[in-house]
């Protein structure tokens, strides 16, 4: 490990705040190999997803992080994309692993996050489309809408910053607090263009993230030029005629649209969420939604209003892949579920006084018996 001692202080710092993301990947992605039985390309495509939702929530901490990204890997929706057979087309996960790679090295190399991500996109939509990759991809979507949330998460703390009520807005390293708002950086601007710009190309359904993205762009301080939003439009209607192509025409009869007036529907929807992260995991997310809106609006809206688009969707579509679907759903519940750790933990530091580090270490280790219990139910299935 002698070349850590190369690095400045600034890339030490970035360093340490990957190194989590990166080490949650390489464990999922073992158990992917082993336990799930995955094709080694599609196993390495699914724990990029796992880092991405790992780096969203990693000023929150890292061990808080961690277990967040270890309870979607092991959620049943997630976990179904695992096993099959190795015959599918591989042009994906290809792509998706050098495109990461390339961003990583040239953020580590150049300091550089705007032209690394910029670059790694710029090699995955070569990649894809040059080898005509697999359209509507649950998996593209997934990996799409992690490094997202992560991209719009990270610019809302920066541009919305709440030092003295919202311990998750850290510095870059994860390390100090910010003390005043900065504007949006080009890597946040021009980050989410081009990955919703994928997503929606993709599977056009990503467009119920569209209204998220909208506000939190306009939640910053930045001034966007006209050309920007004319870009943001044109994608809003090519998402809007995907939608209407693939779902409100040749997936027509698995749409129920009455559904949402049925009581018994959002029943459902609630059963849903407790087969996925169990019932705990349903009371840890109303508890994060709620003290998220209190102390942490922005973020707190802006999840609100995508989690609302795709939860009406659930309602209302009753195709067989529904519970894959809503995996951008899943990914804004895991950010509940762990920023409402966060806030027990906090309180628990206050109420151990002498010793701040028990309570908190206590609450992080009763939440990482949550995707121990995910684990013991697809060993035991």
């Amino acid at each position: 490990m002698g070349w850590l001692k190369n690095l400045d202080d600034e890339q030490l710092l970035l360093f340490k705040f990957w190194l989590p993301a990166l080490a949650n990947g390489l464990l999922v992605w073992i158990f992917f190999l082993t336990l799930g039985e995955t094709p080694l390309l599609r196993a390495s495509g699914l724990a990029l997803v796992i880092v991405g939702v790992t780096l969203a929530l990693r000023r929150m901490g890292s061990a808080v992080a961690m277990i967040g990204g270890l309870c979607l890997a092991l959620s049943p929706a997630f976990w179904s994309q695992t096993g099959g057979s190795s015959g599918e087309p591989a042009t994906i996960v290809i792509a998706l692993a050098v495109a990461g790679a390339t961003v990583l090295l040239v953020i580590l190399l150049s300091k550089r996050p705007a032209i690394g991500l910029g670059l790694g996109v710029v090699v995955f939509a070569i990649l894809f489309w040059s080898q005509i990759g697999t359209p509507r991809s649950i998996r593209l979507t997934g990996f799409i809408i992690a490094w997202l949330m992560y991209l719009l998460i990270d610019m809302l703390l920066l541009t919305n910053p709440r030092p003295e009520d919202a311990p998750l807005i850290l510095g870059s390293g994860g390390l100090k607090t910010v003390d005043g708002a900065v504007s949006a950086r080009p890597y946040h601007i021009f980050g989410i263009l081009l990955l919703i710009t994928l997503g929606i190309l993709n599977d056009p359904l990503v467009t119920l993230l569209m209204p998220t993205v909208v506000l939190s762009l306009l939640l910053t301080n930045s001034k966007l030029q006209w050309w920007y939003w004319l870009a943001i439009g044109i994608v809003i209607g090519l998402g809007l005629y995907g939608i209407w192509n693939n779902y409100m025409v040749e997936e027509s009869r698995f749409l129920m649209l009455g559904n949402w007036r049925s009581g018994a529907g959002w029943v459902e929807m609630i059963r849903l969420l407790i087969r996925q992260f169990t019932i705990v995991g349903l009371v840890l997310s109303l508890l994060g939604l709620a003290r998220l809106a209190r102390w942490y609006a922005p973020l707190g809206i802006v999840s609100m209003i995508g989690f609302g688009a795709y939860w009406i969707f659930g309602i209302i579509y009753t195709g067989p892949r529904q519970d894959i679907l809503l995996l951008p759903m899943y990914i804004i519940f895991v950010l509940w579920m762990s920023y409402a750790v966060l806030a027990i933990s906090e309180w628990a530091s206050r109420t151990f006084a002498g010793q701040p580090r028990i309570g908190r270490y206590f609450v992080i280790a009763s939440y990482a018996v949550l995707p121990a219990i995910m684990l013991f139910r697809i060993l035991t299935a």
